[in-house]
């Protein structure tokens, strides 16, 4: 599989996942692997993989490279949301936690929704690169835990 097809599916179960932590009750046990895949697995495949390549092929377009770094510097601004709403997790800081999950959830969307429109349609399949190593990185089972995936799907398609 492609790189853009491997982070739209994912962008999908962000979306699916979003809607089932966004009650307290749910993120308390589920917030932190999601959170754990979203930046050490899925903007790690973009910041090493995706935006560099997207950059190196359209050089000449100063606008678009600005917006690149700006979406990826939004990978900082989630993870330390993120960090904050486990730390809370882990006090049970309800309060917190009622205030900010809505606010991560919508940041994430809305920053995924962004690639979608503005970076992920100028990819081309020739620009195709292994990114096994991220997943693998991460944890394969960790990684079906979080989307889902079979074994089969997995070492098929994404190794």
């Amino acid at each position: 599989m492609d790189s853009i097809d491997v982070l739209l599916f994912e962008h999908s179960i962000i979306r699916l996942k979003s809607k089932e932590l966004s009650e307290i009750k749910n993120a308390v046990d589920g917030f932190i692997p999601l959170n754990d895949f979203v930046i050490n697995c899925h903007a790690k495949h973009e910041d090493e993989i995706v935006f560099p390549i997207l950059m190196k092929k359209e050089e000449n377009d100063q606008g678009f490279e600005k917006y690149v770094k700006r979406i990826s510097a939004d990978h900082k601004l989630i993870a330390t949301l993120g960090d904050n709403i486990a730390r809370w997790i882990n006090e049970k800081n309800f309060e917190m936690l009622q205030r900010r999950i809505p606010l991560y959830f919508k940041t994430l969307l809305e920053h995924n929704l962004n690639e979608e429109k503005d970076i992920f349609v100028r990819w081309k399949p020739e620009y195709a690169a292994s990114f096994k190593h991220i997943i693998i990185s991460f944890g394969t089972e960790k990684y079906r835990s979080i989307t889902g995936a079979s074994e089969e799907m997995i070492s098929k398609y994404f190794l």
